[in-house]
């Protein structure tokens, strides 16, 4: 096996080991791997479908690999874009000269579009001396089709894994049992899992093997649990209900105080079951063609495994409750299975367990289609998972069934729907207040729960455009709980949640150290498929958006779409300022391609949500940007009086303020009565109106204006405003400069920012600093002792900022950002 597995390595940087449950894939490519240097293991788990995840995932195994062999590996930790990371590995790799090995287990639940991530871009152009090994089910082949029929030879499966009769006859050899080699391999074809439970027991079955499972599940019973004190045997059958154990839980689903020392038995014997170490001690998993078997077995008495199930579902209700609902429905425990989703749905819903949600009330209302509150459950399920229209027919379907009952309550199950799903402000005002009465009851709600509510008030708030600063107390009440709660992932996400709120508040530096906190869970990776997955990126675009550094906002809100989950809130929000970055750079190209993606976003009102003035406004600031001011500014006119959209409006605003439309522009900025605090919105109202009143003469208001605006900015470091396209903005401050101000420093930081390949890219760092003293009032003297440099150094940059910008004044040079 380890020669098949070199000669396809060395063939090719690819190889994919890939075979039904059941071969000894990762036996055999453990044994093959032991003998190299530089290998990077990753082991993918059943919730590592996020491209984050993944990411992640290949940029830990990569370092662990590299400190193992005590090389540390110049690579980033907390790379999230998968093309980013994929040129930091390329560069990190790139002075290495030995072969590196990724070994990927378990690949195939990467899921089935893998090949658009990290993974993907490695396997189709690994660096050089990179190998990658990829082992998983016969799903890889199906995702790798076309490489299949191109490198044939990258492929090892089952023919090659399978045991063939000369090395049954070796096995058998080693450890003669009673049944000839010839036997085993007629029987089991060579699958490795039926070889190895034949050479346990050692004995042909009674009843005849009509098929593999057939065949297994007899063995099982009779020749393996057969052969085992019937303490053990009866252990191994009801611990066997759950595939993954801890020997607190084996105990609990078993009744034996000496589960702990019985999981070793079977350790030791062979039965199928892997030890490792979890964070809490040793956690054991069955092999699952064994768990099968077991189970086929352990039906014939209904009524004892019905318990065990039983005793699993209590057991793991707290910590894993879809896993206890599981459970529940197996024991045929249908009331208890209900009582445990309407316990913790929230949570699972708000968390990554939406799919499971929604299959798991869909399997129940099979059962019962009338049960108003599983229908709920599962329309919020749906509503995440991106089936807005499916999700309201549910929810208008239990809201009728809900107000034929007698007793003319309303469930919580409801009010928190209500939540998910309503539109009308109205309605969501009064469910808000139902949910805040839960949330003041502190022992109504587990943690999981508590933080969701507090999501779900809080993304209503920004839904419906409502009070800026609410949303923040309800994120920084998730976010407090979650950080004492030792689940880093919920904590991470609170704090996303929060940086997003403190953005849409307008507190940008806040927003920087929650952003911080998050990036410092360093062992947390956030999935997209969450509620509101994404959050602490589009927070993240926004710091840099209104910072003017539209090279990182646009890059941000790419990485926004291109990993947005099946909610498609974040992704359309990611569409649009990635086309407000990309008028902001003025690149053509760059605009042509921010305005495909605007086609993609919503054109109905969903959730409260005026994702048609999304879409109007970023091709508006497109139109602007490649040339049509006409067309941009007809569409700025139809939003002169929309108070509730702060963002629309400021970026509308800036429309008409560059058409010499001021008065325009400054009534739709005061139409944001509700958001006029918010430091994006009173920057952008008070240098509108500065750039009014100079226009109309008045030049002292103009500069008072001025002033408070840049007062307000600076303490957020806004400076989108004051960017290169803005020419009255910017004469106002040059102006201002020399009027007298507090902020000469931010002043000349706005002024030396230019666009996008103009002559002031060509200046190095150190020029840009004098460069931008240049822009303020200070004399060459000042400016050297603000830089902590000499005179003549100052003079010399000055020389060569003069020779680069074609100029030959201090004047002429500052006119260039104007």
């Amino acid at each position: 096996m380890s020669t098949a597995i070199t000669a396809a390595v060395e063939r090719d940087s690819l190889t994919v080991v890939s075979a039904p449950s059941g071969y000894g894939k990762t036996i055999a490519v453990v044994d093959w791997a032991s003998g190299l240097d530089q290998v990077a293991w990753l082991a993918l788990s059943p919730s590592d479908g996020d491209p984050g995840r993944v990411t992640k995932g290949v940029v830990d195994a990569l370092l662990a690999g590299f400190e193992r062999v005590g090389r540390p590996l110049a690579l980033a930790r907390d790379l999230e874009d998968p093309a980013r990371a994929y040129q930091e590995i390329c560069g990190a790799l790139e002075e290495i000269e030995a072969p590196t090995y990724l070994i990927v287990d378990d690949a195939h639940r990467a899921g089935e579009h893998w090949r658009s991530g990290l993974l993907g871009m490695l396997a189709d152009q690994a660096p050089d001396g990179l190998r990658i090994v990829l082992v998983g089910t016969t799903l890889l082949e199906l995702t790798l089709s076309r490489h299949r029929v191109t490198h044939p030879q990258s492929f090892i499966g089952a023919e090659t894994l399978g045991f063939t009769a000369e090395e049954v006859r070796l096995l058998h050899d080693a450890a003669p049992e009673r049944l000839a080699p010839e036997t085993i391999f007629e029987e089991t074809l060579g699958w490795p899992i039926a070889v190895r439970l034949m050479m346990i027991g050692g004995a042909r079955p009674d009843s005849p093997a009509q098929s593999a499972s057939r065949f297994l599940g007899d063995y099982v019973r009779e020749h393996v649990l057969g052969a085992l004190p019937a303490d053990v045997a009866d252990f191994v059958l009801d611990g066997s209900v759950c595939g993954e154990l801890t020997p607190e839980l084996a105990r609990r689903i078993t009744g034996r105080p000496d589960a702990g020392e019985l999981l070793e038995t079977c350790v030791r014997l062979g039965l199928f079951l892997d030890r490792f170490e979890g964070s809490h001690g040793p956690v054991y998993r069955w092999h699952a063609s064994f768990v099968r078997r077991c189970a086929e077995i352990a039906s014939l008495d209904g009524e004892r495994i019905a318990a065990c199930h039983r005793r699993a579902a209590e057991a793991l209700e707290q910590d894993d409750p879809m896993a206890s609902i599981a459970h529940s429905l197996r024991a045929a425990d249908a009331a208890t299975a209900r009582r445990t989703l309407l316990r913790h749905w929230v949570g699972l819903v708000v968390g990554a367990s939406a799919a499971d949600v929604e299959r798991t009330a869909t399997e129940m209302l099979r059962h019962s289609p009338e049960d108003a509150e599983v229908v709920l459950v599962r329309a919020c399920a749906s509503d995440v998972l991106g089936d807005h229209r499916v999700a309201r027919e549910l929810y208008r379907r239990a809201e009728r069934a809900l107000a034929r009952r007698e007793d003319g309550g309303e469930p919580a199950t409801l009010q928190i729907a209500r939540l998910f799903i309503a539109d009308e402000r109205a309605e969501v005002a009064a469910a808000s207040a139902g949910v805040r009465r839960m949330l003041l009851d502190a022992d109504s709600t587990e943690l999981w729960d508590r933080a969701a509510l507090n999501y779900l008030l809080g993304w209503t708030e920004i839904r419906h455009r409502g009070n800026p600063t609410v949303p923040i107390e309800y994120f920084a009440a998730a976010a407090r709980e979650a950080s004492g709660s030792g689940d880093g992932e919920l904590a991470a996400r609170a704090l996303g949640h929060l940086a997003f709120g403190q953005t849409w508040a307008g507190r940008l530096i806040d927003a920087r150290e929650s952003l911080a906190a998050v990036r410092a869970e360093e062992d947390v990776a956030l999935p997209w498929s969450t509620y509101a997955g994404g959050s602490a990126t589009a927070a993240a675009g926004y710091v840099a958006y209104w910072s003017g550094e539209s090279d990182e906002a646009h890059r941000v809100f790419g990485t926004l779409v291109a990993n947005g989950g099946s909610d498609r809130s974040f992704t359309s929000l990611g569409r649009m300022m990635v086309a407000y970055a990309a008028a902001e750079k003025g690149d053509v190209a760059v605009c042509r391609r921010a305005a495909i993606g605007v086609q993609d976003i919503p054109l109905e009102v969903v959730h409260g949500v005026s994702w048609p003035a999304f879409r109007e406004s970023s091709v508006a600031l497109l139109e602007e940007a490649v040339g049509r001011q006409d067309r941009a500014i007809r569409i700025a006119r139809r939003y002169l009086q929309c108070p509730d959209l702060p963002v629309v409006n400021v970026a509308l605003a800036g429309v008409l303020r560059r058409a010499g439309e001021y008065a325009a522009a400054l009534e739709m900025l005061r139409a944001l009565r509700a958001f006029g605090e918010v430091s994006y919105v009173k920057t952008a109202t008070l240098i509108t109106a500065a750039v009014l009143r100079r226009h109309a003469g008045h030049q002292e208001d103009a500069q008072e204006l001025c002033e408070a605006a840049i007062a307000v900015a600076s303490a957020e470091d806004i400076r989108l405003p004051f960017g290169p396209r803005e020419s009255a903005v910017r004469r106002l401050l040059h102006e201002h400069v020399h009027f007298g101000t507090q902020f000469e420093d931010f002043i000349g930081r706005c002024l030396a920012s230019d666009a996008s390949g103009s002559r002031v890219d060509a200046l190095s760092d150190r020029e840009r600093d004098v460069f931008q003293q240049l822009q303020t009032a200070r004399t060459l003297h000042e400016i050297a002792r603000e830089l902590a440099v000499s005179i003549n150094t100052v003079k010399t940059h000055q020389r060569a900022i003069y020779r680069k910008l074609g100029v030959s004044s201090r004047r002429e040079a500052v006119r260039t950002t104007v």
